[in-house]
């Protein structure tokens, strides 16, 4: 009896041994994948960090321009409202559109002194470019397909906007009705459908 409990101690002994040695291995391999997977997420978040600096060092902050027909009549930032308001909106997200791009922000409705109504858009360039002489079809609206405008040909030549420089933004309004007004109201971020297409464009020296 003495000798099959040793020989049992023997083998219970041996199997401790064996289920440590292998619990000390699964657990040295769990902390090799352990360090792995860290390196990696290190590698991961270094590489999402460097794209995300990347893309925010390659646009610079915006800079708001004035209509050059504006400019001609004497309006300055400081002492127009909606400039003002505008002025407000870029400082709030000095890197917004899209990069190498030209894109549109539908900003508010205004009312002109003859009671009608306009829209105002804002233009942004960020070509590497300055640019002139702008013409594209517009369609904006809801993207149920109910919309303001739709293949509208929008032409903005240098004689109105002036010349947009790389960076820049300028306002620029189109009539709209009071139904218009009505369904811009209803538009969120959500449901807004805009598209650009047929561009013309020329870029200045």
């Amino acid at each position: 009896m003495k000798k099959l409990s040793l020989i049992i101690s023997l083998i219970f002994v041996l199997l401790l041994f064996g289920c440590g040695s292998s619990t000390n291995e699964i657990e040295q391999e769990q902390q090799e994948e352990t360090m792995e997977v860290n390196d990696s997420s290190e590698e991961v978040s270094k590489e999402e960090s460097s794209t995300e600096n990347s893309v925010t060092e390659g646009k610079g902050d915006l800079t708001l321009q004035i209509l050059k027909v504006d400019e001609e009549a004497g309006v300055s930032i400081d002492d127009h409202e909606l400039y003002q308001a505008l002025q407000a909106e870029i400082a709030a997200d000095p890197k917004m559109g899209d990069e190498n791009d030209f894109s549109l922000l539908p900003y508010n409705v205004v009312q002109y002194e003859d009671g009608s109504k306009g829209l105002v858009f804002l233009a942004i360039n960020r070509l590497n470019e300055p640019i002139r002489n702008l013409t594209f079809e517009l369609t904006f609206g809801h993207q149920d397909g109910e919309y303001i405008f739709e293949d509208y040909v929008v032409d903005l030549p240098e004689d109105y906007m002036g010349v947009l420089e790389a960076d820049g933004a300028v306002p620029f309004f189109l009539d709209i009705s009071d139904e218009d007004e009505a369904l811009f109201e209803r538009l969120t971020p959500e449901n807004v459908y805009i598209e650009m297409s047929n561009f013309g464009i020329d870029f200045a020296e």
